[in-house]
């Protein structure tokens, strides 16, 4: 190899790189101001305290005990039964405790790495307060392994949502902006194609690819591992659809501008990243602090995911689930309106 053709070439390609403004940003500023944003909400340099769910027909010591000698490990709640396995259903909970404080219940799902350790920080309040001998000796662990009741029941809805987002924003999104990268928007440009009809078909099309997946992904969970449907159906589907059309036009929305493929790269990752993290996909996003809430509530993704968990683990009523579809399709509507007035064949 010749060392001068080899600088040449490096000198060349780093210049190309340097003088794209949207490149620099999204390679070198976008990790920045993202670990600044995760830094300001989660880096607040303690653990959070385990939730506990304490059934309300419990004795008043025992929520007592773990109250006062779990040394703020523990943030415990008083429930009904079946709002304590709802709660823990849905992650908004690690442990449901019930019984006697000499000989308490834990109800937990073994798939869950924070029940464990929920339940020993409740023994250890437990035998500071005088009531198990030994940390497990008196108590009675009952693993929740029924259709509903899993973490896998929850992570099914999150599964569909990562998919279609996905779908959204490089079945669409990236693709558009190769097209429009390779010259191919411009020859469109010349024929009597609109703007409008243009996106409305390049939504529909993609749309009708990305549903098999997702419904795939539904029968698998079903099949393979028991989960239930306790809703609709037919709300289920079209929760699906609706979901599947309001990613895919964030994905037209972030190709409407974008001119390389380092620049609609960035923008994904701009749109994908806080979904992934705050939007419910593998976790309840209700353990968050309230700072980020609002956030937290307004992202289709949260929007998706209550949806789709409370069609089919009957965790809401039709009233939160409309809710839910009608953020979804706000969200869809204004994403595609926009796409339409800022997008450029060239």
């Amino acid at each position: 190899m010749r060392p001068r053709v080899l600088r040449a070439v490096t000198r060349t390609v780093l210049l190309e790189h340097l003088r794209t403004p949207e490149a620099v940003f999204w390679t070198y500023g976008f990790p920045l101001v993202m670990a600044l944003v995760l830094g300001f909400a989660f880096g607040e340099g303690k653990a959070e305290p385990s939730r506990v769910a304490v059934v309300d027909d419990a004795p008043a010591a025992l929520i007592a005990a773990i109250d006062e000698h779990s040394e703020d490990r523990v943030t415990a709640q008083t429930m009904t039964a079946m709002e304590a396995r709802r709660a823990l259903t849905l992650g908004l909970v690690d442990l449901v405790v019930s019984g006697e404080p000499a000989r308490p219940v834990f109800d937990l799902d073994p798939m869950r790495t924070g029940s464990e350790l929920a339940r020993l920080q409740v023994e250890r309040a437990l035998l500071r307060a005088g009531g198990a001998v030994d940390p497990g000796a008196g108590s009675l662990i009952r693993p929740v392994d029924e259709p509903g009741d899993r973490y896998i029941d929850f992570l099914i809805a999150g599964l569909i949502g990562m998919n279609l987002l996905g779908a959204g924003m490089y079945g669409i999104g990236y693709n558009v902006v190769m097209m429009r990268s390779n010259k191919l928007l411009r020859r469109l440009a010349v024929t009597p194609m609109r703007r409008g009809e243009f996106l409305a078909a390049f939504l529909m099309s993609r749309t009708l690819l990305a549903l098999p997946p997702p419904l795939a992904i539904l029968a698998f969970g079903i099949f393979a591992f028991g989960v239930p449907v306790h809703g609709s159906w037919l709300a289920l589907l079209g929760l699906i659809l609706l979901g599947t059309l309001t990613f895919a036009g964030l994905g037209l929305l972030v190709a409407s501008r974008a001119r390389t493929s380092e620049s609609v790269s960035g923008w994904i990752n701009l749109v994908t990243m806080p979904m992934w993290l705050l939007g419910g996909i593998f976790f309840s996003n209700e353990r968050f602090p309230d700072l980020v809430q609002p956030l937290v509530r307004a992202m289709p993704m949260t929007q998706f995911t209550d949806g789709m968990r409370g069609i089919m683990l009957g965790s809401f009523d039709p009233g939160q689930i409309a809710t839910s579809a009608v953020g979804l399709a706000v969200v869809g509507l204004l994403s595609f309106a926009a796409a339409l007035r800022l997008f450029r064949w060239n």
